[in-house]
């Protein structure tokens, strides 16, 4: 099925602001963003009112539409609800998960670990997102899809930042190491626990993330 032209709007305005190519706090021109798609106005619109759905971008009346600095409580929100929700995609995902594709999960992790040179996440190839989203669509639930999607879409924010954090980087392949072979042994006790903390060790790591780019966040 062709992707619609709004979607392919959509896409492009969400790389660009995830990525920070366009800024927290900038302006977003409809107007320059339609030209450079080919496009008119009315699908870089629907694309707009989609980004602002998932908070990424606000529409003014006077001002236009302005680029969301990344809110701190909001951060804080999106990993307790992660908190909460992810052990239970866990729990349902685990009859439908496919030993190939943790192990495949699991070989591009350690390939990344033990070669500080290998390729990182881009966000064509989004390891993070990919893997979490893994767990969300085999647990089978539309309605936890898209909240999951909304909530990796804001974590994805954050995370580009992490070059400032390389350490950090490393740490999280193993942490995603932790939870495949928690799940490759069937013990979903122990793949709960070490979600919890992955995501407990995020938070911090997001907090640094914010002291070092200030101008980006809000309270």
């Amino acid at each position: 099925m062709a992707e619609s032209k709004r979607d392919r709007a959509y896409n492009y305005l969400r790389e660009q602001i995830v990525l920070c190519h366009i800024k927290p706090g900038e302006a977003l021109d409809e107007k320059r963003v339609a030209a450079e798609l080919g496009f008119s106005r009315m699908p870089v619109r629907d694309a707009v009112n989609k980004l602002a759905e998932e908070h990424l971008v606000s529409i003014f009346p006077s001002r236009g539409v302005i680029v969301n600095q990344i809110s701190l409580a909001d951060f804080q929100d999106m990993l307790d609800i992660r908190l909460l929700i992810e052990p239970y995609l866990l729990h349902l995902a685990m009859p439908r998960v496919d030993r190939v594709d943790l192990e495949e999960f699991r070989a591009a992790m350690m390939a990344r670990i033990g070669d500080p040179n290998a390729e990182t996440d881009s966000f064509g190839h989004d390891f993070d997102y990919t893997f979490h989203m893994y767990f969300a669509h085999k647990a089978g639930s539309r309605y936890l899809i898209s909240l999951m999607g909304t909530l990796m879409t804001q974590s994805q924010r954050i995370r580009f930042f992490s070059v400032v954090e390389p350490e950090r980087i490393i740490a999280s392949y193993r942490e995603h190491v932790a939870i495949i072979d928690a799940v490759l042994g069937g013990d979903e006790e122990a793949a709960a626990a070490a979600i919890r903390d992955h995501l407990n060790n995020t938070r911090e790591g997001y907090l640094r993330i914010s002291r070092a780019r200030e101008g980006f966040f809000r309270a």
